[in-house]
């Protein structure tokens, strides 16, 4: 690693949060606290959205779980984008199934759905690689990298925290998230999808 990777020159971090709903302890806290009321905690909702819109060419949404509500704002969130590349990588597509009208909304809205769940060709269970990474990419310029799923807790109801980066630091995501997508361009030798 040289010095230039570890400096990132006009990057910008942005801190996102989910509070949990009504009476929330968190957010009581927060409110009690000297100063809170100028700390800008971003919504994640809000920065998820800052992405879709941001994003020209390429929005890469790659979360592990999904339900329901969460079909529904991916697909909120892949119709908001004009990139013309919109991917979707969850653990098992399979989660999709039963989702309904969310589901088929959200496969309206995608150029693809990936599955990151290769299984060794012996067929052990419990190996294999996946992921639990969260990550939300605009073009390579802009991203988010935290807790929260696609899911109805993670929008409403949990503490769920992240990073919004923008600017060369999110070089480094990029990268990442190529090659994860490289790994569907060609079947690896010892493993199946």
């Amino acid at each position: 690693m040289t010095a230039n990777n570890l400096i990132s020159p006009k990057a910008t971090a942005r801190f996102v949060v989910t509070l949990p709903p009504g009476q929330s302890r968190v957010a009581d806290a927060l409110a009690a606290t000297a100063g809170a009321a100028f700390t800008t905690l971003t919504d994640t909702q809000d920065a998820f959205l800052h992405l879709a819109r941001q994003a020209r060419e390429r929005l890469v949404i790659m979360i592990p779980f999904i339900d329901r509500a969460g079909a529904k704002w991916a697909a909120e969130l892949f119709e908001a984008t004009t990139a013309t590349k919109r991917v979707l990588i969850l653990r098992d597509r399979g989660q999709l199934i039963g989702l309904g009208t969310a589901a088929s909304r959200l496969a309206a809205s995608l150029s693809e759905v990936l599955d990151y769940n290769f299984v060794p060709d012996d067929g052990r269970p419990g190996i294999g690689e996946t992921f639990h990474a969260k990550i939300v990419l605009a073009d390579g310029v802009a991203a988010y990298v935290g807790s929260a799923n696609l899911l109805r807790r993670s929008r409403d109801s949990n503490l769920e925290c992240g990073m919004l980066l923008e600017g060369p630091a999110v070089q480094s995501i990029n990268v990442l998230i190529n090659a994860v997508l490289a790994t569907f361009a060609e079947p690896m030798p010892s493993a199946r999808r």
